[in-house]
């Protein structure tokens, strides 16, 4: 099996490199005809049939107060809102509501088709604006088996996902990573069942292990904190990873190599100014002491994914100076060890371009959505080819 998996990788890493270079890029709606107030956080998949869809948070409709507060992302008329574009269509449909939650903020969606062909829609509503919103975040999630055609999908199943650690004090304690928090005021904090329960938001894709479970990148914004959910029953139970060591890293995103070894790279709340990552060898169960990469981070929304060459692909904002104008992908074909080739998306003094989301297709090519502005949602359709070019 070993022989066979190396053999296929070698067969994609050649074509790679015998392919000719791709790209093409839309924004999924002009916010100067179609407004859709503070749009940010995107996530896109590609379904069973070869549509894309992908989703992202917006203002809806005004709410009177106190539900809107001019917080933008953490007002109560925030939503889930969405938009597709059929298999060889050139263009996306008109953008449509996901999901809505009358009064709060639902925040940070992300996507999944599952092993089994299913759905899955996660994001978190935020249970208090503005006051400490981020730590008041309830994760939910909806599936759908009926979404391969226009507008929403037709959601069959959802609930909440009430996250809790086994022993969270003594998982949490001493792990505040490089921050001014003292370890006593983490352990003080880590007794109130709120803040514990509450606080956990998704951002990167959910991964769909090599066993079929569906496991989801989580962390914590009330102590910093990334661990993972898996469920094997499609969501009716949940099993919570231990915490990731070390503390101070937020909004993980997972690979799963060939042999099963798993590797998480974190957007850094420290002064390091670079990804970090830890490793897992038991099914992203227990999770290894963070580690610095070579990828330089400002700190914002990142996505890394395995390519099915084994190449390693992650997209980024690469200035460690916190303007977002610069929004790069860089391959590795060494685990993540070293990065061969980067080529940025994005790179213009003044603009934002963030929280990117990549996934590849069945055709090898590969799909990015992220922020623009946050006016609106830009894609990007491209190839390993393009990205080995270079900047040019």
């Amino acid at each position: 099996m070993r022989i066979w998996l190396t053999a296929m990788m070698v067969f994609f890493a050649l074509a790679a490199l015998s392919e000719e270079p791709l790209y093409d890029a839309q924004l999924i709606f002009d916010p100067e005809v179609n407004s859709h107030g503070h749009v940010h956080a995107s996530c896109i998949v590609e379904c069973p049939n070869g549509d894309l869809r992908a989703v992202w948070y917006e203002n809806g409709p005004e709410l009177p107060p106190p539900f809107f507060n001019g917080q933008k992302d953490k007002s109560g008329d925030v939503r889930i809102g969405g938009s597709r574009i059929a298999k060889d269509a050139s263009t996306w449909d008109a953008p449509f509501v996901m999901v809505d939650t009358y009064g709060v903020s639902d925040n940070n969606p992300c996507m999944v088709v599952d092993a089994e062909g299913r759905l899955w829609l996660v994001y978190a509503s935020l249970l208090a604006v503005p006051v400490n919103a981020w730590g008041s975040s309830l994760v939910r999630y909806h599936i759908s088996s009926d979404y391969e055609q226009p507008g929403p999908p037709v959601w069959e199943y959802q609930n909440i996902l009430s996250v809790h650690l086994g022993k969270f004090e003594e998982q949490i304690s001493g792990t505040g990573g490089e921050t001014d928090e003292s370890a006593d005021k983490r352990s003080r904090r880590s007794k109130d069942p709120f803040k514990c329960r509450l606080g956990w938001m998704p951002r990167a894709h959910p991964l769909v292990r090599s066993d079929g479970a569906v496991m989801l990148p989580l962390s914590n914004e009330n102590f910093n904190t990334a661990a993972m959910a898996i469920t094997k029953d499609v969501g009716r139970t949940w099993t919570i990873s231990n915490a990731v060591p070390g503390g101070g890293v937020i909004q993980p995103s997972v690979v799963e190599f060939a042999d099963g070894e798993m590797a998480a790279f974190f957007r850094n709340n420290r002064m390091q100014h670079c990804i970090l990552r830890s490793n897992s060898t038991d099914g992203g169960m227990t999770w290894s002491e963070l580690e610095k990469t070579d990828l330089p981070h400002p700190g914002s929304g990142i996505e890394a994914i395995l390519l099915k060459n084994g190449h390693l692909a992650m997209i980024y904002n690469d200035k460690t100076d916190d303007p977002r104008d610069s929004l790069a992908v860089s391959i590795s074909t060494d685990r993540g060890k070293t990065w061969t080739w980067t080529r940025h998306l994005e790179k213009t003094e003044g603009g934002r371009f963030d929280y990117p989301s990549l996934v590849q297709g069945k055709d090898g090519t590969l799909h990015a959505t992220y922020s623009v502005n946050t006016k609106t949602i830009k894609y990007a359709h491209f190839n390993e080819a393009w990205v080995q070019q270079g900047d040019q």
